[in-house]
């Protein structure tokens, strides 16, 4: 007459066996990013996979099959299978193509039609080199890695969103600074009968009235007094952290160096600065 085995060891030998049906690898996602050996391109820090079109896609081997857009795609050919594969091209070569808004695949990277070129086999075990390409400015989507040797295999590109730019703190120094002023921006060469614009910056208010003349150097007195002012006008425009800005436009006939004055209303802030007009 058989017997059951005890409880203790039934539940033992359960353990075991639903031990046993666990230790297939898991899909993971891992926290270490991988370099290229120039340690310049970045490498995918995730290891996933998606669904493939068919059993050979395995024959492509990756590291993973979601990318960031920018990172690199890395992956070689092994032949699993046991009889040859057929490559269309010594050594052989690869496209990448993207799955379209209309479901269709659209080539991505590599010849529309590959031209086939001296045939190659890859004997049962045989790899191919490592190929590399990176996916800087891709859009979000599903694409598929087409190999020479008739097997193919799909990876995802995501983009990650851009997080918000960080204010910066105004300055203690620009808010506190009362003192009328008025600046200059550097003035790039000019041409003659060419519109141009300088730009600047101030400390006084939004719509203040500016009034600013352009005069040729050899006018020594102008450039000394900034007189006469209020040929041209222009208005203080928002800027940030206390700083606004200016803009004034001139057209000059003429070559040589002169000078721009600005001023508000009032002369209680004022800026002259030289440039060059040169002939067009």
């Amino acid at each position: 007459m058989s017997r059951l085995p005890s409880i203790p060891l039934f539940i033992l030998i359960l353990c075991l066996i639903i031990t046993t049906g666990c230790t297939s690898p898991a899909d993971t996602i891992g926290a270490t990013a991988n370099n290229t050996p120039d340690g310049k391109q970045i490498m995918s820090a995730y290891q996933q996979s998606v669904s493939q079109p068919d059993i050979t896609s395995d024959f492509i081997r990756m590291d993973t099959d979601i990318y960031n857009a920018g990172e690199v795609v890395e992956f070689v050919v092994t032949n699993n299978g046991l009889l040859p594969l057929t490559c269309s091209n010594t050594p052989p070569d690869f496209r990448v193509t993207f799955q379209a808004g209309n479901g269709r695949w659209a080539t991505k990277m590599g010849p529309d039609v590959p031209v086939p070129g001296n045939i190659s086999h890859l004997q049962k075990g045989e790899s191919t080199r490592v190929y590399r390409f990176i996916s800087t400015a891709w859009d979000a989507g599903r694409y598929r890695i087409v190999s020479d040797c008739g097997v193919e295999r799909d990876f995802l590109i995501r983009v990650l969103p851009t997080p918000a730019p960080t204010a910066t703190p105004c300055s203690v120094n620009n808010t506190a600074d009362t003192t009328p002023w008025i600046k200059i921006d550097p003035i790039d060469d000019q041409y003659d009968a060419r519109p141009f614009t300088i730009h600047g910056t101030t400390n006084l208010p939004v719509r203040q009235e500016l009034q600013y003349t352009i005069f040729s150097a050899l006018d020594k007195d102008q450039a000394a007094s900034l007189e006469p002012l209020g040929s041209f006008t222009t208005f203080v425009e928002e800027g940030s952290c206390g700083t606004n800005t200016w803009n004034a436009m001139g057209e000059i006939q003429a070559t040589g160096d002169f000078f721009i004055g600005i001023s508000d209303t009032e002369k209680k802030a004022t800026a002259i600065k030289r440039f060059s007009v040169y002939l067009s």
